[in-house]
């Protein structure tokens, strides 16, 4: 029998594997889910009561990549209507916020705090993957990136499979992610593998250009890596980077997929990475002034306790029960 508890999730569908658990999750806990966009009908402005929306990465919309001129003043008059009138359809909004600025900007502007502003107005519940001192917020488990099951079979598989690859940065590469600051800190003769792709030109060529002049041991496949081609990139590595701008991210979806593959993890200091190190001995803390002493006195910690650690803290029942302080 179909729910008659209705969530409608946005996005309904993301590259991020983060967006198909938490269907997983929503799934569980009795909610039947459909996208957003299905929220403004008449059927729902009558039912309202049986309607929650869940919004993820909402307020970084009108600053999307191609929206340009006519269109984009459009876009944002119909981003503002929809979340004035969010309200008319749905009993409970629920705001999982993963950034403190949007992607796509070097910094906050008017736009941005104006959509903020909104979106604390008409949030219900203000929803975090961490904690965080800033904003006042209930707080869920991220989940892994894998099953408890395939976890298991994978932490077993890879037991006695080699790591080959030292050290690895990943992912989409924006200005906030700070790639730069650590092209600028790496030891020149220290190889170091970088997968992602860039779309900002101005940035690759700024990336490209501090490559070249510190002549450093490089190799970057700056395209969009498919996920299995990723995974299997992060189960070769024994180390996996994370330099992200402090105060940017509340949360990183990196340093799960980190975990669930049994990395060890690196970052610059940041507030996350100061609160994964004590939480984890295998996420290390890092200075850009000394990298390379502190390379070399690092501290390895095998797969298999990496991985039993991520499924204490992380896996499918810790989350579960976390989302049910809040559904």
């Amino acid at each position: 029998m179909k729910s008659t508890r209705r969530v409608y999730l946005y996005p309904f569908t993301h590259s991020n594997g983060f967006i198909e658990r938490t269907k997983s999750v929503l799934s569980r806990q009795g909610f039947s889910i459909l996208p957003l966009k299905e929220l403004y009908s008449l059927n729902n402005f009558k039912k309202r009561e049986k309607n929650s929306v869940l919004l993820n990465w909402y307020e970084d919309q009108p600053f999307r990549q191609g929206l340009s001129g006519i269109r984009r003043i459009l876009f944002i008059i119909g981003f503002l209507l929809s979340l004035l009138a969010m309200r008319l359809f749905s009993y409970r909004i629920i705001w999982l916020r993963h950034n403190f600025k949007p992607h796509n900007l070097q910094k906050t502007n008017r736009l941005y705090r104006l959509i903020i502003w909104l979106m604390h107005k008409i949030s219900h519940e203000i929803v975090t993957l961490e904690r965080v001192t800033a904003i006042s917020t209930q707080t869920v488990r991220h989940p892994l990136y894998k099953s408890d099951i395939a976890l298991q079979e994978f932490k077993e598989d890879s037991a006695s499979h080699p790591r080959n690859t030292e050290f690895l940065y990943f992912g989409v590469i924006k200005p906030y992610k700070r790639l730069d600051a650590l092209l600028n800190a790496w030891p020149e003769m220290q190889p170091l593998k970088i997968m992602g792709k860039c779309a900002d030109a101005d940035h690759t060529r700024l990336l490209h250009e501090i490559i070249a002049r510190r002549g450093l041991a490089v190799s970057w496949q700056n395209a969009f890596i498919e996920q299995d081609a990723l995974e299997s990139a992060v189960a070769d590595s024994r180390f996996v980077i994370i330099p992200h701008e402090d105060g940017a991210m509340i949360s990183s979806g990196t340093f799960y997929m980190a975990l669930s593959l049994g990395a060890n993890v690196l970052c610059f200091d940041s507030a996350f990475g100061r609160a994964k190190s004590k939480e984890f001995n295998f996420v290390h803390v890092l200075n850009a002034d000394n990298l390379q002493e502190q390379l070399s006195e690092l501290n390895y910690t095998d797969s298999e306790q990496v991985i039993n650690q991520a499924m204490q803290r992380y896996g499918e029942r810790e989350v579960l029960l976390s989302w049910q302080k809040v559904l």
